[in-house]
């Protein structure tokens, strides 16, 4: 009878966080969408990350990328930001399992200081673009690298992109700060 009344907990649990991602989901600027393993590999790669740089992931969504960036350089300070308490959950699990060292914070991406970064990696829709472009031109130190899966910031033109696809899609965009 335990059996059924844990099974019952844990249904109850999953459709109340399905029920609070969906919510929250419906009032984002940016929804949840998790980047394909190649473009994980892509933007990993296009960053050339160095021993004890520290890297950000903005929007960790599951954290897959924080944990693809700290198997490829094992020496950097892995951190990232996810808005989403379900989302931030998920990631810290995945963080977990993998056994890499990594901090992601249930936070929005604004209020996160960015003064120390060395690399940024992000996946931001268009409308969330200019704002955070007005939000690193303030924080960011020269030479900072940010690389954006598909979207480009509006006032800057990107140091080089990685063509995936057909057509330059999806695409990895380098930027210099």
């Amino acid at each position: 009878m335990w059996a059924y009344d844990l099974f019952l907990v844990g249904m109850i649990v999953a459709v109340f966080a399905f029920a609070v991602t969906f919510v929250m989901h419906l009032f984002l600027v940016v929804p949840f969408v998790p980047t394909p393993r190649r473009v994980v590999e892509a933007m990993v790669d296009a960053a050339h990350l160095q021993h004890g740089e520290i890297v950000y992931d903005l929007g960790a969504g599951d954290g897959r990328l924080l944990i693809a960036a700290a198997r490829k350089c094992p020496g950097i300070v892995a951190r990232g930001c996810e808005l989403v308490p379900t989302i931030w959950l998920l990631a810290r699990l995945r963080l977990w399992a993998s056994g890499v060292h990594a901090d992601i914070r249930c936070r929005n991406l604004f209020k996160q200081p960015l003064h120390d970064a060395d690399v940024i990696f992000l996946y931001m829709l268009p409308s969330v673009m200019e704002r955070l472009e007005r939000k690193l031109d303030a924080e960011l130190r020269p030479d900072t690298r940010v690389v954006s899966h598909a979207f480009r910031f509006p006032g800057r033109t990107p140091e080089h992109t990685v063509a995936l696809g057909p057509e330059g899609r999806p695409s990895v965009h380098v930027y210099r700060w």
